[in-house]
């Protein structure tokens, strides 16, 4: 439930944006999501990003009783319901899976016209939805450079067709360490993470991953070139601007740890060391 987690993470916190990276849009009521995001914007004066994505495991769906062919067309409902709910007017809707009549949502949030709605995708459609109705796009921490650069492309050309300004948030993965081989011997979190990803085809086959046909077969190497951002401060560092030049993005989002790891401490260490020696270098 990320965005409860970021009500409390809010009321913990004075300064940082609290969001979420992603809410499953489609397993949501969005009138409840619209709801939660306006109380939170009030309680963190207007810190909140909602940040939203399709899904695509079947059993999160089966778990909600949501069809999973549903999502794309209950994402697309549930932001237009959202939007309508925190105008602080009235308003009905007559959708595929939802309707409203003379319905009035309060209190409303603090930003205006609301939270910034920014959504993941790592699709063409995908892209093209973010672009048509998001006010970000949120990269996958999966893909390589080259392949983000392309997304990046297509995803500024559907934002400018639908007359909104491109915005992308590039998220990535990282193993901040004193070397590269330190870094390597504490990737077995982080790549099963993406051995994961790629034993759900997440992955798009480029020139790392071409030959690798099993998920053992991805290893550290092959997966950190120009993918993840790993080893000594100065080594981030280096690949983030790196990043930077090529796909120009407008917000950066790390990920220091996985389901699996590392602990909580070594976490803690590593966003200082990522605050101390890197961030002030960006």
């Amino acid at each position: 439930n990320p965005l409860l987690l970021a009500g409390l993470v809010g009321m913990k916190t004075e300064r940082i944006k609290v969001g979420t990276c992603v809410l499953l849009m489609p397993l949501h009521h969005p009138v409840h999501v619209a709801e939660d995001c306006a109380v939170i914007d009030q309680a963190t004066k207007g810190r909140l990003v909602l940040s939203i994505g399709v899904g695509y495991q079947p059993h999160d769906f089966e778990a909600f009783g949501i069809p999973v062919t549903e999502r794309a067309s209950r994402t697309e409902e549930g932001i237009e319901i959202i939007r309508k709910s925190w105008a602080g007017e009235r308003f009905s809707f007559d959708g595929k899976h939802f309707q409203y009549k003379d319905t009035l949502i309060t209190p409303g949030p603090i930003q205006k016209p609301g939270p910034p709605i920014w959504m993941a995708s790592w699709t063409p459609v995908g892209l093209r939805r973010a672009g048509r109705l998001a006010d970000g796009w949120i990269a996958d921490p999966v893909q390589s450079l080259s392949v983000i650069k392309d997304y990046a492309t297509r995803y500024r050309a559907a934002a400018e067709k639908a007359g909104r300004k491109p915005y992308i948030c590039l998220m990535r993965d990282a193993i901040v360490a004193d070397s590269m081989a330190a870094a390597a011997a504490a990737s077995e979190p982080t790549m099963y993470t993406h051995r994961f990803y790629f034993e759900y085809n997440a992955y798009v086959p480029d020139e790392y991953i071409k030959d690798v046909k099993t998920p053992e077969e991805l290893t550290f190497e092959k997966a950190a070139k120009d993918r993840l951002i790993v080893g000594s401060p100065e080594d981030c560092l280096e690949q983030l601007q790196m990043w930077k030049e090529a796909i120009q993005p407008d917000y950066l989002i790390m990920r220091f740890r996985q389901p699996g790891g590392p602990s909580h401490e070594k976490t803690l260490q590593a966003i200082r060391t990522f605050g101390e020696k890197v961030i002030p270098k960006l």
